[in-house]
């Protein structure tokens, strides 16, 4: 959602994590602590009668922080939500399905382009998703099954450079 003048300052409004089998271990609305001047449902499913009552931000964060602590983090262009969540964990703990050069390469799409988790669903995983609004469940859900389809090349996906076939071995 965005808060201020505009709602140009992001701030987070709800929450789900799944475990890697995609159930839910923590899914909650969270009340920004600056007042809300722009919802945008479309893009976050969240509306204002869903703030009515919500998990104050500092309590959210705590609870996240916790859950997430030493673990690995997967989600798509997560950039936003760890500033939103205000966290920065590790990189190496940190599993971004919008950058992972294998899923694009499995959806049969550019390399230098980065694609939607919608896009990448539907051409990986057969699934369309996000069809009216957002839904964070969704969406974690999908990042973690788009995960798991390039899970065991994910150093690769990331820095191309540690694929031995990257260091040819001259005869």
């Amino acid at each position: 959602v965005g808060c201020g003048p505009n709602g140009r300052i992001s701030a987070l409004a709800r929450c789900s994590i799944v475990n890697y089998n995609g159930d839910i271990i923590f899914d909650s609305y969270v009340k920004p602590s600056l007042p809300v001047t722009d919802y945008r449902t479309k893009w976050s499913g969240v509306k204002h009668k869903h703030l009515d009552g919500a998990m104050l931000f500092n309590d959210a964060r705590k609870k996240i922080r916790k859950l997430l602590l030493n673990k690995y983090i997967v989600g798509h262009d997560l950039k936003n939500d760890f500033q939103a969540i205000q966290i920065k964990p590790h990189p190496l703990l940190v599993r971004d399905t919008s950058i992972c050069l294998a899923l694009r390469h499995l959806a049969g799409l550019p390399v230098n382009k980065k694609p939607s988790l919608k896009v990448l669903s539907g051409l990986v995983l057969g699934k369309e998703i996000q069809k009216a609004c957002h839904c964070s469940i969704e969406d974690a859900k999908a990042a973690i099954s788009l995960y798991k389809k390039v899970e065991d090349q994910w150093d690769n996906c990331r820095n191309p450079f540690l694929n031995d076939t990257y260091w040819s071995i001259k005869s």
